[in-house]
């Protein structure tokens, strides 16, 4: 198990991750498997193929190659009227105390999906460490299926032990094998909500040795195929959850805004949809922001499962209006976390690590959101927000929203006057 100090500061950078990758192989306990539980590795080799790895090369993109048998669209198991729970961590693969607790926290549930982001760079050592249960690997399989997205820090090592390692344990959990997960992109769908897993890491990295971030990023031409001719969207009144690593747009980081404008161009003008991203390591939620087509993303960052999270890294706001931090619009920052939970050092000030269960059943949507709970076994709720969908136009409604923390003395910080503008167009 890595220690959390570790992470502390830690840039976001190809090189900073391979080399700090290439420590841990040498330091650190090696697997006695990897993902198919079979082949023994041993420190030298991971050495070699760290070293070997560094570098912006990527592995293979791939598909679903038999669509007539398995097309990426994943049906939900469960009868569309019976409660489906889905639980979402993103940023979790970090193999901390950290992780390990919000594993055990958030496991019970129908779905589990990661969104990205296995540390430092994806190999196969940290892709055991963190989903292997051989090797002690404590992801929170979902009783039904579980689904992975591809984030930045496995395309350091290319994606290929992403795509060769730890998509073959994904999908549905089938008899028929051929329901696994054979793509860095996926759909897990109802008779009213479509969840669409969209990959977003394949181009993040700029440059030889990936030393910046990719703001021009883009959905692989395959990706866009499947989404056009496959999925279907404009086809489709059912209520869209979008899931992916890379934020559209922040109050905090930088922006990455081809994937919306490529979901506006496939949508009917107007129609919103819910976005849920991590890369950013806090939880964070977003009124409506407008894409080119008109719709409104109602956005919420839950990059918060693994990493520690630096609450005095970045400038704290102070209001929408003067946060230096914030573009000219501030992107309608409705929420975020800032709650100190510990220090280290008696200087470094680290927030809550949480997770994220959407509870869909017929055409309604809970989702619900968790903390650590000064890291007990049991989770705590934060905030809950409820919405419904007309599937017989896709008008979706945002119907409550809840912050728990309202009357403690640990608040999220809120920025909307009324906290139901984060779910009103």
């Amino acid at each position: 198990m890595k220690d959390k100090r570790k992470f502390i500061d830690m840039n976001k950078s190809s090189l900073v991750s391979q080399l700090l990758s290439v420590r841990d192989s040498i330091v650190n306990k090696k697997p006695d498997y990897d993902m198919h539980g079979l082949v023994e590795e041993n420190k030298l080799t991971w050495l070699v193929r760290n070293i070997a790895n560094i570098g912006n090369s990527h592995f293979a993109y791939q598909t679903y190659p038999k669509p007539e048998i398995n097309n990426g669209i994943f049906k939900m198991q469960n009868d569309s009227d019976k409660l489906t729970t889905v639980a979402l961590l993103s940023d979790w693969a970090s193999d901390t105390f950290e992780s390990h607790l919000i594993a055990r926290q958030a496991a019970d549930n129908d779905y589990s999906i990661h969104l990205g982001d296995t540390y430092y760079v994806g190999n196969k050592k940290e892709i055991a460490d963190n989903f292997n249960t051989d090797h002690q690997g404590t992801w929170p399989y979902g009783k039904q299926g579980s689904f992975a997205l591809l984030g930045n820090h496995e395309m350091y090592s290319s994606g290929r032990s992403y795509f060769q390692q730890l998509l073959p344990y994904m999908g549905n959990f089938v008899k028929d094998h051929d329901k696994a997960q054979q793509a860095s992109f996926f759909c897990l769908e109802n008779d009213y909500w479509r969840i669409i897993g969209l990959d977003t890491g394949y181009y993040s990295l700029k440059g030889i040795l990936g030393l910046s971030a990719n703001v021009k990023l883009d959905l692989h031409e395959q990706q866009k195929e499947w989404l056009e001719k496959t999925v279907r969207l404009d086809d489709d009144n059912r209520g869209l959850i979008i899931l992916s690593h890379h934020q559209c747009f922040s109050a905090f980081e930088e922006e990455f805004p081809k994937p919306g404008k490529f979901i506006s161009s496939l949508i009917k003008p107007g129609r919103d949809v819910i976005w849920l991203w991590g890369h950013e390591h806090w939880f964070s939620v977003y009124g409506p922001n407008k894409l080119d087509n008109g719709s409104n993303i109602f956005a919420r960052c839950v990059g918060n499962s693994g990493m520690p999270v630096e609450i005095n890294k970045k400038k704290e706001l102070k209001s929408p209006k003067n946060a230096d931090c914030l573009n000219p619009v501030n992107r309608n920052l409705a929420l975020y976390d800032c709650r100190e939970r510990e220090r280290i050092d008696g200087e470094i000030a680290l927030g809550y690590n949480g997770f994220v269960v959407l509870n869909i059943a017929s055409n309604n949507l809970t989702i619900n959101y968790f903390d650590d709970n000064d890291k007990q076994e049991q989770p705590r709720k934060v905030l809950q927000e409820e919405w419904s969908v007309d599937i017989a136009t896709g008008k979706l409604t945002g119907l409550s929203i809840t912050d728990h923390t309202a009357d403690s003395d640990r608040k999220l910080k809120t920025f909307a006057k009324d906290l139901r503008k984060a779910i009103e167009a």
